[in-house]
C-alpha cells in the first residue's frame, strides 16, 4: 500500500483492545477485543464488541454493535446520540 493508505487510517477519541484491525477511521467510539474495521470505513460514536467485522467502505454512526455482527461493505448504518441504533449478537448486515 501507498503512502496515502496510511493516512486514512486514524483513531482518535477511543479506547481500543488489543488484538484489533483498523484499517479505516475510529472516532469517539469503544472498540473490543478482535473486532476488525475494514479499509475505508468510518465508525463515529459507536460502541463495537468483541469479535466484530465492519466492511471496506462501511460508515456506522451511534452504533452499538453486540458480539460477532458483521457489517457488509459500503454499509451506511446511524442511530441517534439520544437513541443509538442496537444491532444483536451475531447479526449480519
Amino acid at each position: 500500500r501507498g503512502l496515502g493508505d496510511v493516512y486514512k487510517r486514524q483513531v482518535s477519541n477511543s479506547l481500543v483492545a488489543d488484538g484489533c484491525i483498523i484499517e479505516g477511521r475510529v472516532e469517539n467510539c469503544i472498540v473490543f477485543r478482535g473486532a476488525r474495521i475494514g479499509h475505508g470505513a468510518v465508525v463515529k460514536n459507536s460502541i463495537i464488541m468483541q469479535g466484530c467485522y465492519i466492511g471496506n467502505g462501511a460508515d456506522l454512526d451511534y452504533c452499538i454493535c453486540d458480539k460477532g455482527v458483521l457489517v457488509a461493505d459500503n454499509r451506511r448504518l446511524a442511530g441517534y446520540a439520544s437513541y443509538p441504533l442496537y444491532l444483536p449478537r451475531d447479526t449480519r448486515v
